[in-house]
């Protein structure tokens, strides 16, 4: 199994928590401890983020080029574990699936991405199997300029496959005056 340090460990860790807790992927310094670990962060309001939520993930779908059924749900908001009562800390995630074809689609799919997507600034982070009875194949990759990770899982026996694909981003900070109020 290939790993790197720093960003991408911190990502790793917050994809296997990815919907368990409210962590971001940026630890604070002492600085930003003092204001709530809000100091450092990007700058993005929330429909600019949802946006770019969307095109990544319609990238990776185009990238997986797998014609099967593909779950609905669009992006999403959520609080960031350093301070999870802030009105400005946020992140985003979109979670989707791809089924109702061969496994061995789904293996090929998985494969174009982890060819393609470090063409387009992706590093891989893990690559190797789950720690499951399946030893599902699983693929983490992360995009330090962007702040996002993806989190790609083969699941199910050859009967009935499932690609899961989880983007998540690091916590942004909502300019001045927009709040993360109401937006969950």
């Amino acid at each position: 199994m290939k790993q790197t340090h720093g960003f991408r460990s911190r990502v790793a860790g917050l994809l296997g928590l990815l919907f368990l807790s409210g962590g971001c992927s940026l630890m604070p310094d002492d600085s930003e401890a003092a204001s709530g670990g809000e100091a450092r962060r990007t700058v993005k309001s929330i429909e600019d983020a949802r946006v770019e939520t969307r095109e990544i993930s319609s990238r990776v779908l185009d990238i997986v080029a797998v014609r099967g059924d593909v779950s609905e749900p669009g992006p999403g908001v959520d609080v960031c574990g350093d301070d999870p009562d802030s009105d400005v800390l946020y992140k985003m995630y979109h979670s989707w699936s791809v089924s109702g074809v061969a496994r061995d689609v789904l293996e090929e799919g998985m494969g174009r991405a982890r060819r393609d997507l470090p063409e387009e600034g992706w590093n891989i982070v893990e690559d190797g199997e789950k720690n499951n009875a399946n030893r599902s194949p699983r693929i983490l990759f992360e995009n330090d300029e962007v702040e996002y990770a993806i989190n790609m899982t083969l699941f199910g026996s050859a009967d009935d496959p499932l690609l899961s694909v989880s983007l998540v981003s690091g916590c942004f900070r909502t300019p001045e005056g927009e709040t993360v109020k109401g937006q969950f």
